[in-house]
């Protein structure tokens, strides 16, 4: 997931990016979702204007590393977070959906099973009782 999010990152230019995924509910449900996820250049835009994300300047940041910096590492990690989030939950959620349909397949079976061996059986006592009216009806032919 990092390989995809720094290739989409270093090679694709955006303002917001829009990931698709299905979201875990329950074993047998899911929900469509969609998350987004600003570039670093709207995150420092933002933070330059004392926007949402408020002002950096009140932390102290060890390293040496410019606030720009350390809004393109925060908005890479936050990216690769929600990437890798979504590639999760999808993966949940295609297990859920393999396990439910497992689990129909296999009642189905029970099913089908159950009733072809009602249907030999009742082959199986045709057959019989015709054979012993065959034998009986024979037995009465040859004493009368």
């Amino acid at each position: 997931v990092s390989v995809l999010a720094d290739e989409i990152l270093k090679n694709v230019e955006y303002d917001a990016l829009r990931i698709v995924f299905n979201k875990f509910h329950s074993v047998v449900s899911f929900v469509p979702t969609v998350s987004t996820v600003l570039s670093p250049e709207i995150v420092e835009r933002e933070a330059e204007s004392g926007g949402k994300l408020g002002d950096l300047d009140s932390y102290e940041v060890e390293g040496g590393e410019t606030k720009g910096e350390i809004l393109q590492n925060l908005a890479e990690f936050q990216f690769s977070c929600v990437m890798f989030n979504a590639v999760l939950e999808n993966a949940c959620s295609e297990q859920g959906a393999r396990m439910s349909a497992m689990d129909s397949s296999s009642r189905n079976a029970g099913d089908m099973l159950d009733r072809l061996t009602l249907t030999y059986n009742r082959t199986r006592q045709a057959s019989i009782t015709t054979e012993l009216t065959e034998i009986i009806s024979g037995a009465s032919a040859l004493e009368g």
